[in-house]
């Protein structure tokens, strides 16, 4: 609850994403006035599982005029509408530029007509580059050098968040059930589904490459922070005291082989499921490895004292907990 004691009205971009999906029904859960604005696809659904009534609005951030409306009366912006990563981006890279892009540079420019100073933008680790080798951990104060056109964009929206005064959150790879409205695509998306199918776990040049995850329930708890839905301190958007955008790196700290995240899936399905899982293992091609890379959490843990709450082995029990849920009558 905020500090006068009253719901605020938040407005969520990208609704019916992962992220944002997961977003929506947590700060409805919280008491928030919650406003989603984006595509409609999923808005029916989202609306059956909030735990109170959300405003959905349906729109493209490219419409000025429908913009400008859902935003007013918001006291706060939480922005997640972008494309989800590099193989989004190249299957259509003038919108992948349009709503990255010029979309965050038209919300930024319809909060401040609208007088909304409490804004949280997010972003990505793929703003610092995705196939250099840099030095590690990746600090939020170290050079923005994105190597592919997902961290580029994403870049650049940073640029026009920071100009607004959004506090930025640099997100590594998401994964738990979130609003379980999205499956995801990525190495957890391809993991649960063979649970799921009784099929073998792929990975490939012995899953020694690491990746930094970070659970959907962390990501929604520093939103709510930022919010002042847990009693948060930080002051408007959290601006650091020399007046620039406040920005967090939300990860684990760490990278976890996929050949450890594959166990872990492989030691869930038998105890949640009772179902044996083999994992099989597969020459590299040349674009699925990348070097390992990983941030420093200190900054979240000199802000939230709790970071991060949600362990990998919980979120994948979980995950696949799920499964057993949905095959019930």
């Amino acid at each position: 609850m905020s500090a006068r004691g009253l719901s605020p009205t938040v407005l969520v971009t990208g609704p019916g994403g992962y992220v944002g999906s997961a977003i929506v029904l947590d700060l409805a859960r919280r008491g928030a006035r919650v406003r989603g604005f984006g595509h409609g696809r999923s808005f029916e659904a989202l609306r059956g599982r909030a735990a109170t009534a959300i405003e959905l609005i349906e729109g493209d951030l490219g419409d000025e005029r429908a913009l400008g409306a859902a935003m007013a009366g918001a006291n706060a912006i939480v922005h997640t509408a972008s494309f989800a990563g590099e193989r989004a981006c190249q299957r259509d890279k003038p919108g992948a530029v349009r709503t990255i892009t010029r979309g965050t540079r038209l919300v930024m420019d319809a909060a401040r007509a609208a007088g909304v100073a409490r804004i949280v933008h997010l972003s990505t680790y793929a703003v610092y580059s995705t196939f250099a080798e840099r030095e590690l951990p990746l600090r939020e104060d170290d050079p923005l050098l994105p190597d592919d056109l997902y961290g580029t964009l994403k870049a650049e929206a940073e640029w026009e968040a920071a100009r607004a005064g959004a506090t930025i959150l640099r997100l590594t790879n998401v994964f738990g059930q979130g609003s379980g409205l999205v499956v995801k695509t990525d190495v957890m998306g391809h993991f649960l589904r063979a649970v799921e199918n009784g099929a073998p776990i792929k990975t490939f040049g012995g899953g020694r490459q690491g990746i930094e995850f970070v659970h959907i329930d962390d990501v929604c708890r520093v939103v709510a922070s930022l919010l002042d839905l847990e009693g948060g301190t930080l002051a408007s958007n959290g601006a650091t005291a020399a007046g620039r955008s406040l920005v967090v790196n939300v990860g684990s700290g760490r990278a976890t082989p996929i050949r450890d995240v594959a166990e872990i899936f492989q030691r869930s399905a038998h105890a949640e499921l009772g179902r044996a899982i083999e994992i099989v293992d597969e020459p590299a091609p040349a674009d699925k490895l990348w070097p390992d890379r990983w941030t420093s959490i200190e900054r979240a843990r000199e802000l939230w004292p709790w970071y991060p709450l949600r362990s990998l082995e919980d979120g994948i029990r979980e995950l696949v907990r799920g499964l057993g849920a949905r095959k019930e009558p």
